[in-house]
């Protein structure tokens, strides 16, 4: 697992520059909700925003990526993912340069989303701290999910309490406290039949205290964290130390395994390491990063896993940048025998690049490769979705006309080095954020899919508007035919969505979602309720 803010680097900085040399002001909001195609805002009209600004978002000192307003009311703002290779956090800061003299965003309590005094484009969001203040983000939630199939056994009924809350500058002191949750009640029994003893479950995803600032000497990570420094390991339950002395950072990290029910691992799984990085630059679109870190797994003391991992981020002015990182097995499994046999088991490389404001490209190689847990005797593997279509080389690119059309493209191909045969998408798409000046957003997209093993296509429309700058409407159709190529079957799935936002207050919103599947195999039906308070 790859930490999000080392993922910053693959990611572009939008400028928009200033059509007469006039003076850029920054916007700054938070992200206070998130779908699987939306990113909320707490900023909206009000604050200087509007349909089609693309804003850069970012979590604490790290971008991660980049979204387009889709429409807007007085004080909150709906947004598409631009270009993004991890998906928006509630709690990160959108940020958006803009010319002219704009309106403060109100203040609030407990809101970090201010406009200071105009600062050059390269000082990043929250840098700006006022001494002693804590900013508290992130949402607290009630959350319903049903399903309805034509086989009662799959019929889901699960109510839920949510929480994700980041307080940063903890008492002036820089300090970041994350709590990432969910209770669940299983009031159908699909628990029960799957080996829990329980209708109940609590997921506690993250819950850490930690210090990572680049003026820091020192830093640290406690709790159930995931190291932004060392790769292949995951959630850890323990935590990390380091120190800092000018461009280079040394430090350790020591924890136990989260379980994971899929894979029935952790628990007894120790992780210890050590890594060294170096930062270069004042900005972070003229900087260079790179670390390296060696991690020993164990369970009960006998060896599971022993790796080193390297990651290197580049970023020369705000129209390139690249990632690229590798796991290198130490060990390897021979006839039962464990040996020393370094390998690579992981490789990934990305080059983002912008050569103009209206077109932006994205490359990149993927070369996950499987992992055997010795001690374990797990194989921590690709799935055959990954396998299939998702891995190997790959090339997007984003033409953005004006202010209402962008057009995208994507392809990639994989070869399989194990049977010989290869894999390949080839797709496109346009978005409208204003039809015929309706206020109506929509899309198309559409992709074709051959591999090893199956091939097809899938379709998907959306239409969107918002209405009274309270509710947001979302409707959504996607088709998908594959043919699985051995078997000669076609399996076709139509999916129709409806989703609603509703807007009660500055903190206070409801959300309301139903999907309907047809397929060769059988119908069902999905339905999602939320209600909640967002800080």
């Amino acid at each position: 697992m790859i930490r999000s803010s080392l993922l910053a680097g693959m990611m572009f900085f939008v400028a928009i520059s200033a059509s007469d040399g006039g003076q850029m002001h920054p916007i700054r909001c938070r992200v206070t909700y998130c779908t699987s195609a939306q990113v909320y805002f707490d900023g909206g009209r009000e604050e200087g925003l509007s349909i089609g600004d693309t804003m850069v978002i970012a979590r604490g000192d790290s971008i991660v990526g980049s979204a387009v307003i889709t429409a807007i009311s007085s004080h909150s703002s709906v947004s598409r993912p631009f270009l993004s290779l991890l998906p928006p956090r509630v709690g990160d800061t959108g940020t958006l340069m803009k010319e002219g003299n704009l309106p403060p965003l109100p203040p609030a309590a407990g809101d970090s989303a201010t406009v200071a005094s105009p600062l050059p484009a390269q000082v990043p969001p929250d840098v700006e701290r006022k001494p002693g203040e804590n900013v508290l983000a992130g949402r607290v939630a009630f959350q319903y999910n049903g399903q309805s199939a034509e086989d009662s056994r799959l019929n889901i009924s699960q109510p839920s309490l949510y929480a994700h809350m980041r307080l940063e500058n903890l008492g002036g002191t820089g300090m970041t406290l994350s709590l990432y949750g969910r209770e669940y009640y299983d009031a159908g029994g699909p628990y029960l039949r799957y080996g829990d003893s329980t209708h109940s479950r609590f997921d506690l995803s993250e819950l850490s205290l930690g210090l990572d600032r680049q003026m820091s000497a020192f830093g640290f990570s406690a709790g159930r964290f995931i190291s932004r420094y060392v790769t292949g390991v995951g959630a850890l339950d323990g935590g990390e130390l380091f120190l800092r002395q000018g461009q280079f950072t040394a430090g350790a990290l020591a924890g136990t395994g989260v379980q994971s029910r899929v894979m029935g691992i952790g628990g007894n799984q120790r992780s210890v390491g050590g890594f060294l990085a170096y930062h270069q630059g004042e900005s972070f679109f003229d900087s260079y990063d790179a670390s390296a870190a060696y991690v020993r797994q164990t369970v009960d003391g006998n060896l599971d896993r022993e790796f080193l991992s390297v990651q290197n981020i580049l970023a020369i002015g705000t129209n390139f940048s690249a990632y690229g990182s590798a796991d290198v097995e130490l060990k390897r499994m021979t006839h039962g025998v464990i040996s020393a046999h370094p390998f690579v088991s992981s490789t990934l490389v990305f080059v983002n690049y912008l050569p103009t404001p209206w077109l932006s490209t994205n490359f990149g190689y993927d070369g996950t490769r499987s992992v055997y847990l010795f001690e374990s005797m797990k194989s921590v593997s690709d799935s055959l979705f990954h396998e299939a279509l998702s891995h190997g080389f790959r090339l997007n690119g984003t033409v953005r006309l004006g202010t209402r059309y962008t057009l995208t493209t994507e392809a990639s191909v994989r070869s399989n080095a194990v049977d010989g045969g290869s894999s390949h998408t080839l797709g496109g798409g346009i978005r409208i954020t204003d039809i015929l000046s309706s206020r109506v957003f929509g899309s198309f997209r559409y992709r074709t899919v051959g591999g090893s093993f199956l091939s097809g296509s899938q379709s998907t429309i959306e239409l969107g508007r918002s209405f009274s700058q309270r509710v947001d409407i979302l409707l959504h159709y996607d088709s998908r035919s594959y043919t699985v190529d051995r078997l000669k079957q076609t399996y076709t799935t139509q999916t129709f969505s409806g989703n609603a936002d509703l807007w009660i207050s500055r903190h206070l919103y409801g959300a309301l979602g139903a999907d309907y599947v047809l397929d060769n195999t059988m119908n069902g039906f999905h339905y999602f309720l939320e209600c909640g308070f967002r800080f």
